[in-house]
């Protein structure tokens, strides 16, 4: 876990402070050097320029929350900024938002890419400490405090059902955390857990504690609900583009398919590895593929999982089945196919590319091979600097 600017690792005692926060990399590495280096990792990620704010918005994916939000939170549109959202529910549709106000994440996950750490994803405190509770409570709301020397974030599941964070650091730590849990603790109707990390946290919480009795748990019990996190929840804030080195990973299409009542819904998901000549300098790095190769093997299952969910609605409907079939043929390897979306009446492609190189013919081979009599394309298809969308009809 990064938070403000200290690494807290599992099997670590104490905290690990790196001081200026271009230094995280470096010292995190340099750890890992020393105790051994694991071929991925989970981050919980807590900068001091991360945002969390409870927003309206209408329920959709990451493009629809973003054209809907970006106004009001630039953030949102800088392509070098991290940012999610945690699962859009209620009448409202309100959902709480988390953005990099100074973007960081990303080169930090290359870096330690670079140096043989595969990151598979990074998610807000918040969101971990919303998987505290092992068994819900029955009224649905509940307030989680993390406590460190210095620094507190606290959680809120309203009983009107709002999301809301609160953080504090320095001098007014002690004051917000003490405030958090004992207005919690006052209420009937509130479950309150409380994370206490380090002896400092844990004199605090004790003083706060007076004669109410809530749980008080530790670093082992974040670790416990980070393992739990979902790769795909929007509250991920490391997008699939970003989770893997395209720079040294050619790669294909792995597909969900879900299609029920005359509606199609494809996920897709590229994670296969085309292997890739080293000459006498490259020889070096090829520890550091090893970490990444093991992790896509790791995969597999799920991989075949996902295709064979596939081969019963295709036999169901061959006009969708066909389209992923042309999908995957002629794919140049720069490009990356982020989403389908498909229902009774059409689809849309979304993608970008992941590295420079994409050439025209290959671009427009790809693109001839969308053509079909099933479907045609609504859309003109110029070549891409940068992210794309296709849309089609059904024939």
């Amino acid at each position: 876990m990064l938070w403000g600017d200290r690494w807290w690792i599992s099997g670590l005692p104490e905290p690990l402070p790196f001081g200026p926060l271009s230094r995280a990399a470096e010292v995190l590495l340099g750890h890992f050097s020393q105790h051994g280096k694991p071929p991925r990792l989970r981050l919980i990620y807590q900068p001091m320029f991360l945002v969390s704010v409870p927003v309206q918005c209408p329920n959709g994916n990451r493009d629809v929350l973003q054209l809907a939000l970006q106004d009001e939170h630039p953030p949102l549109a800088n392509p070098h900024a991290a940012w999610g959202f945690e699962p859009v529910f209620g009448g409202g549709n309100a959902t709480l938002l988390h953005y990099e106000n100074e973007p960081f994440l990303f080169s930090l996950v290359a870096i330690l890419r670079h140096g043989g750490v595969a990151v598979e994803g990074a998610w807000p405190l918040s969101t971990v400490l919303n998987l505290i509770p092992e068994d819900w409570p029955d009224t649905g709301a509940l307030a989680v405090a993390a406590v460190a020397s210095d620094q507190a974030l606290v959680f809120r599941h309203t009983p009107l059902g709002a999301r809301e964070v609160n953080i504090a650091s320095g001098d007014e730590t002690d004051t917000v955390a003490q405030a958090a849990i004992q207005q919690a603790a006052a209420r009937k109707d509130t479950a309150l857990y409380v994370v206490a990390l380090g002896e400092a946290a844990q004199r605090l919480v004790s003083r706060a504690q007076g004669q109410d009795q809530f749980p008080v748990l530790g670093w082992e019990d974040l670790v416990r609900a980070a393992r739990t996190l979902s790769m795909t929840q929007p509250n991920q804030l490391l997008p699939a583009i970003e989770r893997f080195d395209f720079g040294r990973l050619a790669t294909g299409v792995t597909v969900v398919a879900l299609l029920t009542a005359g509606v199609v819904g494809v996920q897709l998901v590229r994670s296969t590895v085309a292997a890739s000549e080293f000459g006498a300098q490259e020889i070096g790095r090829s520890n550091e593929l090893r970490s990444e190769i093991e992790s896509l093997r790791i995969n597999e299952d799920e991989i075949q999982s996902m295709r064979s969910q596939l081969s019963e609605p295709a036999a169901k409907y061959p006009a969708a089945a066909e389209l992923l079939g042309a999908i995957t043929r002629q794919l140049p390897t720069q490009v990356v196919l982020t989403r389908i979306q498909a229902d009774q009446d059409g689809f849309t492609l979304s993608g970008g590319l992941s590295s420079a190189g994409l050439n025209e013919p290959d671009w427009r081979a790809w693109c001839e091979g969308l053509r079909s009599g099933k479907w045609h394309l609504t859309l003109p298809a110029p070549m891409p600097t940068a992210a794309f969308i296709l849309r089609g009809v059904w024939q």
